[in-house]
């Protein structure tokens, strides 16, 4: 069959990148799709242990049995919305240098947001080959140049929109549209903790500002709320965490008491309440990080 006999839709499936982007489209997607997939008739290792997880309403964050023995405990995202180039640190581009003061192609085509299309500039910083893989890496980033034999590279990626928000969000949730969890929250919905005295999802924004899509990039989407990601801040990790002025331990350990007791007796006469729960479960958790945060959160 040639490749001309194929539908136009088809033909765009012949790329690599158009099959991720039109199957999946994104991180966010992969995730529903892998995590909906036959609803626990697959599994790589236990035919027993279901791939949608099998959530405790009373404890949504509890840890769950994953399908597969993990290599990761721990997974660190640093995002850098709007952080230096990709063509000035790791993305060694030789035709932008032969281009060089040139038109951009197609830029006749493009619509801008503020002025006319400018032309190509090449980088202003030398690229070297680094370590024994010779990546080509500029001396923007020295330091990590030399861990280049350690770090792998996606070059292949691209982004629906070049406008932040958007992008911000097609980054984080896997869609350019507001609304979709984010990779976080997908991770603690699939995984819950291990930890009982921190959130599963902990998210530190830049404290001079947050992104352009805000929470957006931590947010919880259409999951339940306790998945969401939980802000730290440098100088003051979580808001609202201390005990007001002039409330002592034991008046506060009297609320807590009195609140449980309704709580139980809401929960007796409405069993099914699972936003009770949640909610519940969401406060005892806060009452634990007020000794634990501050033994972690000193970065």
């Amino acid at each position: 069959m040639s490749k001309h006999s194929i539908s136009h839709s088809g033909r765009r499936l012949l790329s690599r990148r158009n099959f991720l982007q039109d199957t999946s489209n994104g991180l966010g997607a992969i995730a529903i799709t892998y995590l909906l997939n036959s609803q626990g008739s697959l599994s790589a290792q236990n035919k027993q242990v279901a791939i949608r997880p099998d959530i405790d309403p009373q404890k949504p964050l509890a840890a769950r049995t994953p399908h597969f023995v993990p290599k990761a405990k721990k997974v660190l995202v640093i995002f850098c919305s709007g952080g230096f180039s990709h063509v000035d640190s790791w993305d060694y581009k030789p035709e932008l240098i032969r281009r060089h003061n040139q038109p951009m192609p197609g830029a006749s085509d493009l619509i801008t947001f503020q002025g006319a299309q400018g032309n190509l500039i090449q980088s202003p910083y030398t690229f070297k080959p680094r370590g024994e893989s010779g990546k080509y890496i500029s001396d923007l980033v020295p330091n990590l140049a030399e861990l280049a034999d350690d770090m792998c590279f996606i070059h292949s990626m691209t982004a629906l929109k070049n406008t932040h928000g958007p992008a911000e969000n097609q980054m984080n949730t896997g869609f350019a549209l507001d609304g979709f969890p984010s990779m976080g929250a997908w991770i603690s919905y699939a995984l819950g903790t291990e930890n009982n005295n921190l959130p599963a999802f902990v998210c530190i924004p830049d404290p001079r500002g947050v992104p352009q899509s805000g929470p957006n990039n931590w947010s919880n989407g259409f999951l339940p709320a306790v998945f969401q990601g939980a802000p730290f801040n440098a100088s003051k990790p979580i808001y609202n965490l201390a005990k007001p002025t002039g409330i002592s331990r034991d008046d506060d350990l009297a609320t807590h008491d009195f609140l449980q007791f309704m709580n139980d007796k809401h929960l007796e006469k409405f069993p099914d309440d699972t936003e009770l729960s949640a909610r519940v479960s969401s406060y005892e958790l806060a009452a634990k990080m007020q000794l634990s945060v501050p033994d972690i959160s000193d970065l």
